[in-house]
């Protein structure tokens, strides 16, 4: 029999045989799931290398936690946090292809509470599921709620991105046919190897992933059944492909890759007339940063903690990435380039190291959002109840601005948004379109609009409109605007960029074919000009490109249930 089916087969038995360990028929109690959940700390040389979740199974010196996050190298540590104490681990056992390592104690911590029993059966469509775990960064542990999501067939390969499919297809650490638990929300950086547990505090599965997509990340459930198969795993050694493999699951890692160059593309002059219409034409009607100290060594976290709250969303930063990181792990990177379409209308034969500009990633868990701004810029909700980024270059008085706001879906609009989604997402964008034309003569730059599907009833509209055309004004606005929408709510993002006045635009025609990497250091009037208009145009660039990579988590890849529409068409890169 199948090691898969058997451990299915064990656990269903000690389901039955055991519920009641599972805190009997109460809702689910964090405080009791708490005495069961640990921090895992992976040190190499006294340095914090990557850090997860863990929980103690079956016997008190005892942990579960995710392989990917070991370190196969001399000189590592494995350390188990729980209440300020800490004990070193060794491996006890592996089971390659579910992510899974059981670790042992030597002496297990007064308090610790191990989790006996599980449930092996799937979790049906929709159902409330809970994770407890450890974000990296934060100053304790804490719960994420989320759902049980469809997609079919529910095995890891439907969730992974190009690079990480055929990286994870060379090596052993997961079976990309394994059956998973699909999340509708997902798990933060440092949850891996976290309890899932359902509304009575049963244990259904161990919290995974830590992979990126984009500016998305990618996470899922290992089924509670394969723990059979790990603490009967004789395997203790861990495997040579661990450390290819850990690469991929960069959320956990603490020490992030290097920076990497780009260049802005080359200008397509037959853009401009293709893609902007004017309305007429178109009949338009809490924070902290966590100190680890401990017995062997003391280390600081390298990232700040930070958290805004913003109605029914949490957003929490999760990572900084250059846009080079965040094109080479995406799914979909002709769409992320499509930006330049519109970036070239007015900045062509400028050479801009994009690649290099380095963004914040905040992401929701419970609904799987994530938002971006440039690095440094931080998240506050104004008097109009606006979610803001705010900072040196980006204010409500500023040329430049990115703004937030989230709206429910009401019961009339339900019914629009499942079943017609583009068609709801569009009438919100022509309405964006009205509001603007109520203020000035905006066009729309009609190709590039487009509507990419995550599946689950998640959608993301991008569209971008201009007053360049308007007649009699002194200053010009180009507007940005994502909507994202899945079941419940549907959330705007909007880059409002007003650097556009006559001087700027005179500027901009004087000195094309600067190359905005390489101008002098010097006094000279000509050099200072460029230096500042080069800004300005790095500055545009980074906020569209902020709002073009708000986007959702746990895309479904590989199945028809994602596609985007209209097709892209883009100039070569």
């Amino acid at each position: 029999m199948p090691p898969t089916r058997l451990a299915s087969l064990l656990g269903i038995l000690m389901f039955v045989a055991g519920s009641h360990l599972s805190y009997g028929n109460s809702q689910f109690d964090p405080e009791l799931l708490s005495q069961s959940t640990v921090r895992i700390l992976i040190k190499q040389r006294s340095q914090i290398i990557s850090a997860a979740t863990g929980f103690v199974w079956q016997k008190p010196n005892q942990i579960v936690t995710s392989l990917h996050v070991m370190n196969d190298q001399p000189g590592t540590k494995i350390i188990i946090e729980f209440e300020k104490k800490k004990r070193l681990a060794t491996v006890k056992s592996v089971l390659a292809g579910a992510d899974l390592v059981l670790l042992e104690v030597k002496r297990p911590i007064e308090g610790w509470v191990p989790l006996h029993r599980y449930n092996a059966e799937k979790p049906k469509y929709k159902t409330d599921i809970s994770a407890l775990g450890f974000n990296k960064g934060a100053t304790g542990m804490s719960t994420r709620e989320l759902k049980k999501g469809y997609v079919k067939p529910e095995t890891l390969e439907v969730l992974l991105p190009p690079h990480a499919l055929h990286q994870l297809a060379q090596s052993n650490i997961l079976d990309l046919k394994l059956p998973i638990y699909y999340l509708d929300g997902s798990l933060l950086p440092g949850y891996s190897g976290s309890p899932i547990v359902n509304d009575q505090g049963t244990l259904i599965g161990i919290g995974d992933g830590g992979l990126e997509n984009g500016a998305g990340g990618v996470s899922w459930v290992i089924p509670a059944y394969q723990l059979a198969n790990l603490t009967q795993s004789a395997t203790q050694s861990l495997p040579k492909s661990l450390g290819a493999a850990r690469s991929i699951f960069s959320t956990d890692n603490v020490v992030q890759t290097q920076k990497r160059a780009a260049i802005t593309p080359n200008y397509n002059p037959s853009i401009w007339s293709n893609f902007l219409i004017n309305s007429a034409q178109a009949g338009v009607s809490p924070s902290g940063t966590e100190k680890p100290t401990d017995e062997f060594e003391q280390d600081r976290w390298p990232e700040e903690y930070k958290q805004t709250d913003y109605f029914q969303f949490s957003f929490i930063k999760t990572k900084s990435r250059t846009f080079n990181q965040i094109l080479n792990s995406s799914d979909h990177s002709k769409g992320l380039k499509k930006i330049f379409t519109v970036f070239n209308l007015y900045f062509h034969d400028y050479s801009v190291d994009y690649g290099s500009f380095v963004f914040d990633v905040y992401e929701d868990s419970q609904f799987g959002l994530n938002i971006v701004v440039p690095s440094g810029i931080n998240l506050s909700v104004d008097k109009n109840k606006y979610l803001v980024a705010e900072g040196e270059i980006l204010c409500r008085t500023c040329p430049y601005e990115i703004q937030y706001h989230i709206r429910n879906i009401n019961q009339k609009n339900h019914h629009a948004i499942t079943e017609t989604p583009n068609k709801f997402l569009n009438e919100l964008a022509n309405q964006h379109w009205n509001e603007l034309n109520a203020e000035g003569d905006y066009g729309e730059y009609t190709e590039f609009r487009e509507i990419e599907s995550f599946g689950n009833n998640k959608h993301i509209l991008r569209a971008a409109f201009s007053d360049l055309d308007a007649k009699y004004q002194d200053q010009f606005e180009l507007n940005y605007l994502t909507i994202a929408s899945n079941e419940q709510h549907w959330f705007q993002a909007q880059g409002i960029l007003n650097r556009f006045d006559h001087k700027f635009l005179k500027d901009l025609d004087k000195y094309r074919h600067t190359d905005c990497r390489e101008i002098p250091v010097t006094n000279k009037r000509a050099h200072k000009k460029k230096k500042a208009l080069c800004k300005d145009i790095e500055t545009t660039l980074k906020i569209l490109l902020s709002v073009h990579l708000t986007t959702f988590s746990n895309k479904i890849i590989n199945t028809q249930a994602s596609k985007t529409l209209p097709p892209i068409n883009i100039p070569a890169l």
